[in-house]
Formats: C-alpha cells, structure tokens, sequence
C-alpha cells in the first residue's frame, strides 16, 4: 500500500495564468496518487490545465473571483505591492472575498481533503484553515513570507490599498463566516507547511524570509550547456508572439532561431517558417532544447528563468508584467542575462540586442559558472522533498 493511501489531496489554484501553476500542481499531483491518494485539482482557467489532465487528475471549477464595487481611481495601476494587485482584483470588499470563501467551503464540504495544496491560492488555505492540512507551494513573487506585518513595495509606483485596509476587509469577511481573524497581512499565507519552488536568486522576498527557497520543481535534471550549443531557444506564449514588434524581431532573427510556441495562426506562423525560424508547435522537452542554446530567449517566467539559471545558458527575457519583470530584472542584475520592457504596447524586441547577447562572452563566462552551483543546489531533488513534506502532513 501506498503511504497515502485512503487519504484526499485537493490542489487549489485560484490566481494568475500561464502553465506554470497546472504543472507544479501536476508534478506533485502525480507523485502522490502513486502514493495512493486521491487527487483532485480546482482550476480557474481549464485550458491552461492539460499538464493536469496529462497526470490523469480530475479537474473542477475553482471559485471565481468577483470584481469589487469600482472606484474613481480604478483606471490607475495597482500593483505597488504584492497584495495591492490583489485588492484591485476582489481583496479591498468584504462580499467579494465570502463569494470565494464560500466557493471554497462548498468544494471542501464535498470533497473533505486531507491536504489542500494551495498554488496562487490565498483564499483557498483561509477556506481550509481547521479543516485539512495546507501546503503553500510556489514561486516566491506569489508566496510571500506568512510572517510579515507590512507588505514591502516591489516596484515605485503610488499604493493604492494599504494593508489596513486590506486585512481589515479580510477580517470582516472571516468574521462573517465565522473563522478566525488574521493578526498581519503575511498570514493570508500561512499554511501547515511552504515549499518554495524557486531558486533564492529569483524570489524578491528573499531577505524577509527565515528559510532559503527549496528549489525549482523540475521533473528531470537539467543538462549544462553542450561544448557545440548554438543559436537561440525561445519559449514565447501566443499573445506574446502576436505582438507585431516581437513577430518582426523574430522574423530577423531567422535561422538563429528555435520557437516553442502555442500559436495557432497559420497567416503568422508562415512568415516565421519562411524566415528560417525552427518552429515547435507541440509540447517538447525543455532541458535538451536550453542545453543546445547559446541562449535562451523567453517571458521572464520563474520557470524558464530557472531552466536557464541551471543549465547554465545566458537568457534574454522580454516581460510587461511585474512577476516577470521582477525576475528578469534579478537575472539582469545578476549578470546571467538581459531584459527588455513591453510594458508599453507600442514596445517591441531589438533583434541587434538579442544576438548581442548571444555572443556575449561574459554573459556565457557567468551563466556558466551559475549553472554549476545551481545544479550543486538541486542534490536534495526538490520534487522528492516535496513528496515527502506532503506525505508528512498527510
């Protein structure tokens, strides 16, 4: 028997895009279901869940989250601190978080889990508090530390929601449901356990934490950069590559180019094949294609970050929202790679600067060296170290 066996593990999503949450959850999610449990996942977006469905895991609708009343200054960003973006989006009105809240007790009455592993989902671990075991696991930007009185600004720009009144609409709605108040902003993150699946130099709440981040949640060891890598990898979602001054900068980039893309647009698709771009339309394995590379050109994602970060390959990282800027902006700073802004939507992709990149000998020279303590990192398999945690708390 398996040392799960008999038990539930529910993987909760609630916030964010893109396939890095479904396939954490799926990662972890397989691991354990083949340690007996039953899984089930609850997803906000069902066609960013296939890594789920690969694994072989139900899925369910998560609770969505409903827009809050608006106010005068809603057409300015929010976005100063991590919980800002979040009040804009339901966080700042006590309804909007009992719609969720009570969203999440329905799911847990129905399904009675052992263990909820909360990936981007705050409200989902304040549901489940008394009632099952909570994993916080993430990256750091959305995983902040569940110890912190006062949210720290990540980027200059007006706050729009202090955290006064944050916590005090968040207590409000907890006392109607009757559940217990939070004392501090940081404990809307508060869990049984947090695995961090990232590396220290990508999470921006590194000095606030107690405990170095756990490591990135690969499935299989990354490989170094080969003697005869060449050319570029790029990873590059739809909406991205849509972007008429990427495409054009694609394009120049030509036979230097290898594109993993979900794009289904055959009248953009054409001009890149015809360019000499290598186009890989369907899922690949990532570490082989980041290993063959020069460099590595992506979104300032965690995971592709990480991906270069320990195969040792320099990267370039183009990023209009704050997640990514924050870790192009540490790789940049890190001497690892470069970035560029597509904040503004007239912003495009300078292909000189990318090829720059790629022949940049202290960019190789560092990345390089990166790699090797990185992968030093990664002796303790993060995956294991997750399965065994969770089966702890099960």
């Amino acid at each position: 028997m398996g040392k799960a066996e008999g038990k539930r593990v529910l993987l909760a999503w609630e916030r964010g895009a893109g396939f890095g949450h479904t396939t954490q959850l799926a990662r972890i999610g397989r691991r354990l279901a083949a340690e007996g449990a039953e899984v089930c996942a609850a997803v906000p977006h069902r066609a960013l869940s296939t890594p789920l469905e690969a694994a072989g895991i139900p899925l369910r609708d998560a609770p969505p989250w409903p827009a809050p009343p608006p106010r005068p200054d809603d057409h300015l960003p929010a976005g100063a601190t991590f919980t800002d973006g979040l009040a804009a989006a339901g966080l700042r009105e006590p309804a909007c978080i009992r719609s969720v809240l009570q969203g999440w007790r329905a799911v847990l009455d129905e399904m009675r889990p052992d263990l909820v592993i909360c990936n981007y989902a705050p409200l989902a671990g304040l549901a489940a508090r008394g009632r099952a075991r909570v994993m916080h696991l993430g990256t750091g930007y959305y995983t902040p530390p569940d110890g912190l009185e006062a949210m720290p600004l990540l980027q200059a720009m007006p706050l729009r929601h202090s955290d006064a009144e944050i916590l005090a609409a968040l207590n409000t709605a907890l006392e109607a449901e009757s559940l217990p108040a939070l004392a501090r902003i940081g404990a809307l993150f508060a869990g049984d356990d947090t695995f961090l699946s990232t590396f220290v130099l990508l999470d921006p709440y590194a000095d606030h934490r107690q405990r170095d981040a756990d490591g990135p949640l690969f499935e299989e060891p990354p490989l170094p950069r080969r003697a005869q890598a060449h050319g570029i990898f790029a990873y590059l979602h739809a909406d991205v590559v849509t972007r008429p001054g990427v495409h054009a900068a694609l394009c120049r980039l030509g036979t230097d180019l290898d594109l993993r893309t979900d794009l289904d647009a055959p009248a953009l698709l054409a001009p890149l094949a015809a360019a000499g771009v290598r186009l890989h339309l369907a899922p690949l394995r990532v570490a082989p294609m980041i290993a063959g590379a020069r460099l590595v050109l992506h979104q300032g994602s965690a995971g592709m970050a990480a991906d270069a970060i320990a195969a040792g390959v320099p990267q370039f990282a183009i990023c209009d929202h704050l997640e990514h800027y924050l870790n192009a902006s540490a790789v940049e700073g890190a001497g690892l790679g470069r970035m560029a802004s597509l904040r503004d939507p007239a912003a495009g992709l300078d292909a000189g600067r990318v090829r720059a990149a790629m022949a940049d000998p202290d960019l190789a020279f560092m990345a390089e060296a990166a790699g090797r303590i990185h992968r030093q990192l990664l002796a303790d398999w993060p995956l294991d170290h997750l399965t065994r945690r969770c089966l702890a708390l099960l």
